[in-house]
């Protein structure tokens, strides 16, 4: 009996000693800035990727936010609060319920805050390195993009589709993840919508959404509104003065994402790094 208690006693040391080395473990330093084993496989799990590409993006954090505060750059409250509900009235629904839809995901709203003012000061970052950086797109690159993804800017001339409509938009939401559930007070309908006949809004959300796929939930007058796309019928091609700013958003995010990159590994490069540990 002592023999087992005293293999039990060094077995749950050795337990409490191994994570706590995780914890605790630094795996890699960079401007004297500490990246803990625990932080790599806690990023590689809650992304689904591989400690390696982890480290790439704990690495990207650790010189961004070094820019960030040699810099000066800083976001408060207010402007938080405006960021959730600019995202709130993105999505159709009121900043009350877009908190609640975080809830309901296991979010803690401090942590989703403090992600967003990470992300807002890195897009701050950026807007001030960047624009020089950038080279301007002229109309012929423009037409030249039109020309070889034509494909691309397609639309279909009638879209069948099954329209729940409910004051809740928690019932709707529950629908996409149960097309079986019939929650009280939703009222379905089928419909087949002329595309062109359509708001600027609704055409953008159903033009992206694939066939046997549910939209997001959209704030229609004094209700709201999910669609399931049944079947889009007939193709048109949009004309190039229609799309010819959402290619030169297309083509300007593509460089500036390229301006990012560059930027990030001359920060790398003249970085000094010490590699303590290589998470397996």
């Amino acid at each position: 009996m002592k023999l087992f208690f005293r293999t039990f006693i060094v077995t749950l040391l050795l337990t409490n000693l191994a994570i706590a080395g995780i914890i605790n473990g630094i795996a890699i330093v960079i401007n004297k800035e500490p990246i803990t084993l625990y932080e790599v496989y806690k990023y590689a799990q809650q992304l689904n990727i591989n400690n390696k590409e982890a480290i790439e993006i704990l690495v990207r954090q650790k010189l961004e936010d070094a820019q960030i505060k040699e810099l000066g750059i800083n976001t408060d409250d207010f402007e938080l609060d405006r960021a959730i509900d600019n995202l709130a009235l993105k999505n159709g629904i009121s900043t009350f319920d877009f908190t609640k839809m975080l809830q309901t995901q296991n979010i803690k709203i401090q942590t989703y805050k403090k992600d967003l003012a990470r992300k807002i000061n890195r897009d701050k970052l950026y807007q001030r390195v960047l624009p020089q950086k950038i080279q301007a797109i002229n109309e012929s690159e423009l037409q030249t993009f039109y020309d070889t993804n034509k494909n691309q800017f397609t639309i279909a001339d009638r879209i069948n589709v099954i329209a729940y409509i409910s004051k809740n938009e928690t019932d709707l939401q529950a629908i996409t993840q149960n097309p079986m559930m019939a929650p009280q007070g939703v009222v379905v309908q089928e419909q087949s919508l002329e595309f062109i006949k359509l708001d600027a809004r609704l055409q953008g959300i159903l033009a992206n959404t694939q066939e046997r796929n549910f939209t997001q939930v959209i704030k229609l007058g004094d209700s709201a509104t999910l669609f399931y796309i049944k079947e889009k019928q007939g193709v048109s091609y949009l004309p190039f003065e229609q799309v010819k700013n959402n290619i030169y958003n297309v083509m300007y995010n593509e460089r500036e994402q390229k301006a990012m990159d560059d930027y990030f590994e001359k920060l790398k490069s003249s970085a000094t790094i010490e590699v303590f540990r290589n998470p397996s």
